[in-house]
């Protein structure tokens, strides 16, 4: 099996993949949060702007960059390190991206997720290594 192939089967049995509805000028879409985070602003989030592109990244930095009028340039890409914005002219390469930041961010949660399961389970048994790291987790 290859890497590719490995990673459409990992995104099948963890159910990430994810449909992105259609969306109105103006109007956008927030993906999913970091695991025990709640409206942080740095959630994958896509939009579909006024002036027709779709700008995908965290939901934050998406509307500073409507905000700030950086979509009337021809810039493809705006920001540095995890506050990229990658900017587009039609909906399929957006959604596409968003779907791989969302992917992202699922198996990061879910990774997350596994590693407290384990913590608990080793804390409720009475390691005490466990305990500290469940209290810094």
């Amino acid at each position: 099996m290859s890497n590719n192939e490995h990673d459409n089967v990992a995104r099948e049995t963890l159910g990430l993949t994810m449909q992105v509805p259609r969306l109105a000028r103006g109007k956008g879409y927030k993906g999913p949060e970091a695991f025990g985070c709640f409206n942080t602003g740095l959630a994958p989030a896509i939009f579909h702007s006024r002036s027709g592109k779709y700008i995908v990244g965290p939901e934050l930095r998406c509307r500073d960059t409507m905000r700030e009028g950086l979509l009337l340039g021809t810039k493809r890409v705006a920001g540095k390190g995890g506050n990229r914005v990658y900017i587009y002219k039609t909906r399929q390469p957006a959604v596409a991206k968003f779907q791989e930041l969302c992917g992202a961010q699922m198996q990061y949660n879910a990774k997350l997720r596994q590693e407290l399961a384990t913590l608990r389970s080793k804390a409720q048994q009475g390691d005490m290594t466990a305990v500290l790291d469940l209290i810094n987790f």
